[in-house]
């Protein structure tokens, strides 16, 4: 299977809901955005209490709408930052795609491009020569030749 990239429905974001569980972003659960393996059985969602038939097949029941409008001011303090939903008058932050509330699209579900700069020019490393690597160790010899003859004639 094709490892399909998709915008999370919540943030927008580019997530792959056939291997990831949650949006990287967000944290939304990608299980909804999954498709079926060939052959896979599905479960028929149905309402708490209502009856499942033999057929798999339930008619679903018309909810009825809310039609309540909310306040902006009682669900937080930063009532300046929020959208309101259209559908419900429920306020979300700014960066929701979707009402919190009822799941009305707020602003469309498409992730915006970001311009990346040039990459970043990495200074070349100073690169020791070998010919100045063999001195060094040479003079450290010697100079550990000295002390240890030194000692030597000292003790002898």
């Amino acid at each position: 299977m094709a490892d399909r990239q998709l915008p999370c429905p919540d943030c927008g974001s580019p997530v792959r809901p056939d291997t990831d569980q949650l949006c990287p972003n967000c944290g939304y659960p990608l299980m909804f955005l999954r498709q079926p393996a060939e052959g896979e059985a599905r479960a028929v969602p149905r309402s708490p209490n209502e009856r499942e038939d033999n057929t798999g097949m339930v008619v679903p029941r018309q909810r009825a709408r809310d039609t309540r409008q909310f306040a902006a001011t009682t669900y937080g303090q930063q009532a300046a930052r929020q959208v309101q939903c259209p559908a419900c008058g429920y306020p979300n932050e700014q960066a929701r795609i979707r009402c919190e509330r009822c799941g009305h699209e707020l602003r469309a579900a498409r992730p915006q491009a970001v311009v990346l700069g040039p990459p970043p020019v990495e200074a070349p490393r100073y690169r020791w020569p070998l010919w100045l690597i063999i001195l060094i160790v040479l003079a450290v010899l010697s100079v550990l030749s000295v002390i240890v003859t030194l000692i030597l004639i000292a003790m002898g």
